[in-house]
Parts: structure tokens; sequence; C-alpha cells
């Protein structure tokens, strides 16, 4: 993973080239704007800076139409890529709710649909930790009740 500025770029071998997710810190949100399966020659991490330099003024992707038509081994690329974005920026995690919920939003707005169980294997935590804290975020406000029956932000 290549991170420049408020960009990262990553890129994970598949079995026909590479797949490179190239995405934007902005607030507490984590765009996408690039997604691209493509053969590499050369430095990957050559590659991941010519890339990041320009996708600059690109449209946010929608991450939950995304993954809705990718497999789901390429879903799990954009999961790892989202984890690793989490960890470069390390925010301040004291507040264990708030940092939770972030974390959470970011990978539901991506179209995680095992958000709470990403998280639990992320933070080394049982998944019933991770949903007291989404369970206390929502009382105090920090994320809206989801609704019966709603999955994958919708």
């Amino acid at each position: 993973m290549e991170h420049l500025g408020d960009y990262a770029a990553s890129a994970t071998e598949t079995t026909a080239g590479h797949l490179v997710l190239v995405s934007k810190v902005k607030k507490d949100e984590i765009e996408l704007l690039y997604a691209a399966h493509v053969e590499i020659r050369g430095r990957i991490s050559s590659f991941l800076k010519q890339v990041s330099s320009q996708v600059e003024g690109n449209v946010p992707l929608d991450g939950i139409s995304l993954r809705a038509n990718l497999s789901s081994a390429w879903g799990a690329f954009m999961t790892e890529h989202i984890m690793r974005v989490h960890d470069y920026l390390d925010r301040d995690a004291s507040d264990v709710v708030l940092y939770t919920a972030w974390r959470f939003s970011t990978l539901t707005a991506w179209g995680e649909a095992s958000a709470a169980r990403e998280l639990a294997l992320s933070l080394k935590i049982p998944v019933t930790t991770v949903h007291n804290r989404l369970r206390l975020a929502r009382e105090r406000g920090i994320l809206a009740s989801p609704g019966a029956g709603a999955r994958l932000g919708r």
C-alpha cells in the first residue's frame, strides 16, 4: 500500500493481474476513487504513485454497487484496503465507541456486509463487544439505527 497525503493506493495480485484500489480520506469518510483490474509492469509502488496522482477530481465510486458486482474474494480485497487505511490513519481510539462506530461506518459505506465481524477480527475482540459498542453509538446518536432488515447501507 502506498500513502500519498490523503490518498491511499493498493494493488492485490489476482490470477490475471492486480486489483488496484485508490481511496481518499475526506473528514470521517474514506472515498473509493479508483478500482481497476490491470497488469502492472515494473515496480508496483511506482505504478501506485502514478495512479494516485491521476485520480484527483475523480467522482467517488459507489462501493456498495461495485462490491455487488465483484466476486467475494475481490470484495475481501476492498475490505483489506480499507482496514489498512484505518491502521495507517492511526485515529484516536481512546473513545472506543466513537472509534468503532467510525470504522464500522466506513466499512458499510464500502458494502461490507459483515462489518462487525471484520472489526472484531481486526481489533482482536469478540464480535459481541463490537455489537455492544455499536448499540452504544446508536444510543449516543453517533450512528443511525439501521431499521429492521437494513443491510449494505441501503
